[in-house]
């Protein structure tokens, strides 16, 4: 325990020794760390909102004209008994033409002199089968039954959602591990100064019989201790940033930046790694 602490002691003296390269460090961190954190709140909110543009999609199965009351119970049946299926809406014939009339303004009736619109259902699957695969397999299925006469969904609208998303999750993914790489490299190159500016001490430490691990960590822990200052100060400047936002201009954007306590601990594990690798990487060439 006591050499733990004595470690520890060490690396803190080191980050405060270190002075403009560790205040770099920091400074390098706190910058990846806003990019990352905004962007992932950004990448969320905007996922949330494909998905939510995603639930309000409705698949019409149109009956035969001709089809009778058990035939539409039968199929109703088949409907419920479906696990992809999260809502069922019948529409009879008359209601339909009922939705004709509100929305055109006209009875059909007065118009065509009979009802042509057949009875239909509007069904709205579950989340895990919102995709164009499950979407083409269900609707494929449905068409074998012989009082269904046309399914309608909107296919391309369909491939687009997910397209977007799939672009959404290769942008953030790139832009992580840009932003990953370039922090350890400039964290790196920063402990490396500091690392060289006591080339002398880490020499006489080895002179002296100190191992390699005895001089590794405190330099490990001044790592991990820029990457947690780093990741505690743009959580702050975050979180002043969603107060501004959800204060004064909620009502112009409509737009609230909702914060937990998982992205907070999430951003001070991903701030305390970035410190970390970089200790790591850069104490490979002395030790």
């Amino acid at each position: 325990m006591m050499v733990f602490w004595f470690l520890f002691k060490e690396g803190f003296y080191g980050l405060v020794r270190s002075k403009y390269a560790g205040a770099f460090t920091i400074l390098i961190i706190w910058i990846a760390m806003i990019i990352i954190g905004l962007g992932f709140i950004g990448a969320r909110d905007t996922l949330a909102a494909v998905n939510k543009i995603r639930s309000q999609f409705d698949i019409d199965i149109f009956m035969h004209k001709n089809t009778t009351d058990d035939e539409i119970e039968d199929f109703h049946r088949l409907l419920k008994s479906r696990d992809e299926v999260e809502t069922i809406e019948f529409i009879s014939s008359e209601k339909a033409a009922e939705i004709f009339k509100q929305e055109f303004g006209e009875d059909i009736l007065d118009v065509l002199e009979y009802n042509p619109l057949p009875p239909s259902f509007t069904i709205s699957l579950k989340e895990n089968y919102r995709n164009s695969t499950s979407v083409e397999s269900i609707t494929t299925n449905f068409r074998k039954h012989s009082a269904v006469d046309e399914i309608r969904y909107r296919k391309q609208f369909l491939y687009l959602m997910e397209k977007y998303q799939r672009s959404i999750m290769v942008v953030i993914l790139l832009v992580f591990l840009f932003l990953t790489i370039i922090s350890i490299l400039l964290i790196s190159h920063s402990i490396k100064m500091s690392i060289f500016a006591r080339r002398e001490i880490v020499e006489t430490m080895k002179l002296i019989g100190a191992t390699d691990n005895f001089i590794r960590v405190p330099f490990l822990i001044e790592g991990f201790l820029e990457g947690l200052i780093a990741s505690m100060l743009s959580m702050m400047f975050i979180f002043v940033v969603a107060k501004i936002q959800n204060n004064y201009f909620q009502t112009v954007f409509y737009y609230q930046i909702l914060l937990n306590i998982r992205f907070y601990l999430t951003m001070i594990v991903i701030g305390s790694s970035l410190g970390l690798m970089g200790s790591i990487s850069a104490i490979k060439r002395f030790l």
